[in-house]
């Protein structure tokens, strides 16, 4: 009996030893955490001393103007953005105030900002100006101890600034209008935007009275000739199709007066006795001395593609492009254009798509190419321009795809670009294959799928062996491809219901000249984007208003695993965990129980995310284009996990 016992103790006791050896089940990855927001859609900047202002998506950023003509980046707020992209910059003394809108009709309002410390701004505050349902902030102005916030929708609100960092609103002015733009000149505010129907509206306020303006006058000028309206009183000024002028000096009797044919501006600048429209290629120099004969005074090479916001501060001109430039050029010599300075905007001005390569990351920049960033804090490092002639729609980026040393952009203006990115600091064109409304793509060794998403969709086969001259093989017909992704010799296909019936599809490319489509998945009759697990053998699809995760073991006969019912526009997936956008922001969601998908949290964003990226380095990324880059850090366990 008593060996019986020691044998029992002995193996109780070997029991014991091995389950303390085995390893505790592991716990599910955290939740992932913001991390930052850069980049997006710019606005005309502020200036306070030696620094300038320059609201980007919803940040603002701090430049200071070196004394070599150069622009340093100092600081931004990228650890507190704004509710809704920023779209209107105004500066009283050390505060800076944005007005933003969001997606969301009923968020709009006003950043504050602290500029004390020059080099840091600080968020300090959001506030609502309305409490109505369908907003929309345009732009602000600081006059006579004021700050306006004026809303397409609701009119003009103002508050006292006596405690800058606390406004106050009031509604002052009733009425619907274009406000894109305000200008301010002495007592006078000058609102201006394009219509509904391509005109360019001017409304005149007087503020002698601050918290009861009176409108002074108002019209329609020709969209056309007044594509951008600068104002430089008694007159205002037309880039467009021309050199336009209108007397402002009775803002009841407004007058046109000089105009000249001029070549394409989409934007100006007003430098006293002369304008400079910015064009496709290179600055047209005007002379505005007699308002009713503005005269051409030469051209300059500069280059101003895609400006998107410009002003005058003392003795510099700056331009902010959807190329992700920022230039700085000499106010001082209006005659003879001269740069004195540049910068490369940090995330782009509106990155549609993005690949990480170790600690380099390549943002896919809507008008250009690719802006070239660290990966750890999206600071620009260099910049890709693809030789496509300078066309916003020619230029059209849509979707990036990465293989190797290659990448692979796709215009819908256009067609595809085939970049060398073995040294992705300083990536080079390799070739090009005209295809318009390329929108999605994929790549794998020396075969290239693009899908179009315009007047019916297709899947192409190419062959990228000479990427200086890409060969179609092989297509299938869609209805409209809105993401690819390729797993063994199969590319998934999402497909939108616009020609016919959308879905998943899935084509077996295993003959490029003769693809087939093996299955559709008949869950969903029109998806929006895709993102596939190829370890697991499974495809997250956004189908609109939910997610579903489907089965792809077996590619001819896919299987439904789970669907998320509360968003489903963008979807990013990595092993159980996803990351779902909607119309408010972006869910993570866990699929850990396929069959019951649990929302874990829920981030507002400014704008929808047009894509939703898993970042090798661990990372999410919500692309916003507008409003900028959303990060967001996955639990390290991913990390681990990544392949």
């Amino acid at each position: 009996m008593k060996a019986s016992a020691a044998v029992l103790v002995s193996a109780v006791s070997a029991c014991v030893v091995s389950a303390l050896a085995l390893p505790a089940a592991a716990a599910p990855p955290a939740a992932a955490t913001f991390v930052a927001a850069r980049g997006g859609n710019v606005s005309a900047p502020v200036a306070a001393e030696d620094h300038v202002y320059l609201a980007t998506g919803s940040t603002l950023t701090a430049w200071n103007r070196n004394g070599d003509g150069s622009l340093s980046y100092t600081g931004d707020t990228r650890t507190t953005p704004a509710h809704g992209q920023l779209n209107g910059l105004a500066r009283s003394g050390d505060y800076v105030y944005a007005s933003y809108r969001s997606y969301v009709s009923e968020i709009a309002g006003v950043a504050v900002y602290s500029i004390a410390d020059r080099d840091h701004p600080q968020l300090l505050g959001q506030y609502a100006y309305s409490n109505e349902t369908i907003l929309s902030a345009q732009s602000v102005a600081v006059v006579n101890g004021h700050l306006y916030v004026l809303d397409n929708e609701q009119g003009v609100f103002a508050s006292p600034l006596t405690s800058p960092a606390v406004p106050s609103f009031s509604r002052v002015f009733t009425g619907w209008g274009s406000y894109d733009y305000a200008f301010v000149n002495g007592n006078r505010l000058y609102a201006t935007g394009r219509t509904f129907l391509s005109g360019t509206a001017l409304k005149i306020f007087d503020l002698t009275t601050p918290m009861v303006p009176q409108m002074l006058g108002e019209t329609t000028l020709d969209g056309y000739d007044y594509f951008r309206l600068k104002v430089q009183a008694p007159y205002v000024y037309g880039f467009g199709v021309a050199m336009a002028v209108s007397d402002v000096s009775d803002p009841t009797q407004i007058t046109p007066r000089g105009r000249a044919d001029a070549p394409v501006a989409y934007d100006g600048l007003l430098l006293g006795s002369h304008a400079w429209g910015l064009g496709l290629d290179g600055i047209d120099v005007w002379n505005i001395a007699d308002p009713d004969l503005p005269a051409a005074a030469g051209h300059s090479t500069i280059d101003s593609f895609a400006t998107q916001a410009s002003t005058v501060l003392g003795a510099d001109a700056l331009l902010a492009t959807s190329t992700d430039r920022f230039v700085r050029l000499d106010a001082n010599l209006p005659a003879t254009p001269t740069q004195r300075g540049e910068a490369q905007l940090p995330a782009g001005t509106a990155a549609y798509d993005i690949a990480v390569r170790g600690d380099t990351a390549l943002l896919l920049g809507s008008a250009y190419g690719l802006n070239v960033a660290n990966s750890g804090d999206l600071a620009p490092i260099g910049r890709f321009e693809t030789s496509l002639e300078p066309s916003l729609q020619g230029r059209a980026f849509e979707q990036l795809a990465v293989d190797g040393s290659r990448a692979y952009l796709t215009s819908w203006g256009s067609g595809l670009v085939i970049a060398d990115i073995g040294n992705p600091a300083q990536p080079h064109e390799l070739g090009f294959w005209s295809y318009p409304f390329a929108t999605a793509i994929a790549a794998r060794g020396d075969r290239a799928y693009v899908g179009r998403s315009t007047n019916g969709g297709e899947l192409v086969v190419l062959d990228v062996t000479n990427p200086a001259n890409p060969q179609p093989l092989g297509a299938v017909t869609t209805s409209k491809i809105r993401r690819l992704a390729l797993n063994d010799h199969y590319v998934y296909v999402a497909d939108e219901e616009a020609f016919g019936i959308g879905g998943l599809r899935i084509i077996d490319v295993a003959n490029a000249a003769a693809p087939v489509e093996v299955a559709r998945y008949a869950g969903c009759n029109s998806a929006l984007d895709l993102a596939v697990d190829a370890k697991r053998q499974r495809v997250l699809l956004a189908c609109g208003d939910s997610a579903h995760l489907v089965d792809v073991s077996n590619p001819a006969q896919p299987q439904p695993l789970g669907v998320y019912a509360d968003a489903g526009s963008t979807v990013a997936l990595q092993g159980d965990r996803a990351f779902v956008g909607g119309d408010t922001g972006m869910d993570e969601v866990s699929f850990a129980a396929p069959a019951q998908p649990q929302r874990l949290q829920h981030w507002d964003l400014p704008m929808p995310a047009a894509r939703l990226q898993v970042g090798t380095d661990a990372r999410i990324y919500a692309l916003t284009t507008l409003a900028g880059v959303h990060v967001y850090a996955a639990d390290r366990l991913f990390a681990d996990s990544m392949e």
